[in-house]
């Protein structure tokens, strides 16, 4: 028999298989290479169809749209009788695009049009030429400002500490001279940085822009300051599947923590590592994963 004639329960083993079936209410299936991680993901939402759970009340999510259309792809595969097309796989960025666009009473944003990376980088530069003696600098391009900014949004650290991370990637010691001639040429930028950057905000609010950080900013500030969109957006799923955990972010654990009391998520990663790094992410967050999730579980997968 191919693989595609099997029941999901016959292509695991018993480890993926206890993933699968999980019964509590958040789990984190940490697996590292070859260990089956994306067998296991597609294993669980086909455990979840066969068990009743309507394909609309299945969110997966995964880090590019190609990786979430082929977990889809095959889950149909193994699943025949999948037919309507309400299984969605997504980015983060385009479920947040989503919610905002299909939920006007709750995102003010929702007509805004979204700017990709390139142009939030010509706005920037639009309103950095306000600034030419600072804005030449190598350390305060567009390019610069946008990476800072972006970092700041992710990881929700301070304008600070993303100048020390992306410039120099350093720890401050009191009894360092280097560190001291670096902090100065941070305390020296940073007014430059939080001027270009409260105009670059200036900028986008003006003319209804939203890049793509504000997408994940936007549902995540939005559903925790409001109860009652929460819940109501949060009833939507039944379960959120999650890819690639360790390459998840501070604003999107964040975003999240919006649907832990509504949801059960089931997230799988590899600690080991991180490709995503750029944008702020923390492979070492799944480690405290079920410190941070409540009434969480970590399984690992250890067979090859």
């Amino acid at each position: 028999m191919t693989e595609t004639n099997l029941s999901f329960e016959d292509t695991l083993n018993a480890q993926q298989l206890k993933a699968a079936k999980f019964k509590g209410r958040h789990l984190l299936v940490l697996a590292g290479a070859g260990t089956g991680k994306t067998r296991t993901i597609i294993a669980r939402a086909s455990y979840l169809l066969k068990s009743g759970v309507p394909e609309n009340r299945i969110l997966i999510l995964s880090f590019t749209r190609k990786s979430a259309r082929e977990i889809v792809e095959r889950i149909k595969m193994q699943m025949s009788n999948i037919t309507s097309g309400a299984l969605k796989g997504q980015t983060f960025h385009s479920w947040c695009m989503e919610l905002i666009k299909s939920h006007p009473q709750v995102f003010a944003q929702a007509d805004y049009t979204l700017i990709d990376e390139d142009d939030a980088r010509s706005c920037i530069k639009l309103v950095s030429d306000a600034y030419p003696k600072h804005a030449s600098s190598r350390l305060v391009s567009p390019a610069k400002v946008y990476e800072i900014y972006s970092y700041c949004m992710n990881t929700r650290a301070s304008l600070s500490e993303a100048m020390r991370k992306k410039f120099f990637n350093f720890s401050f010691k009191d009894d360092d001279k280097n560190s001291h001639h670096l902090k100065a040429i941070i305390d020296e930028k940073k007014p430059v940085f939080e001027t270009i950057i409260t105009q670059y905000l200036k900028y986008k609010h003006e003319r209804q822009y939203i890049d793509y950080d504000d997408l994940l900013n936007i549902v995540a500030r939005g559903l925790k300051n409001n109860p009652e969109a929460r819940a109501f957006i949060a009833s939507k799923y039944d379960h959120i599947l999650i890819d690639e955990m360790q390459d998840t972010n501070p604003l999107q654990y964040e975003l999240l923590s919006n649907f832990y009391e509504h949801c059960h998520l089931f997230c799988v990663g590899d600690d080991a590592q991180s490709i995503y790094g750029f944008r702020g992410a923390d492979f070492t967050s799944i480690h405290k994963f079920s410190e941070c999730v409540p009434e969480a579980k970590v399984q690992r997968l250890t067979l090859n």
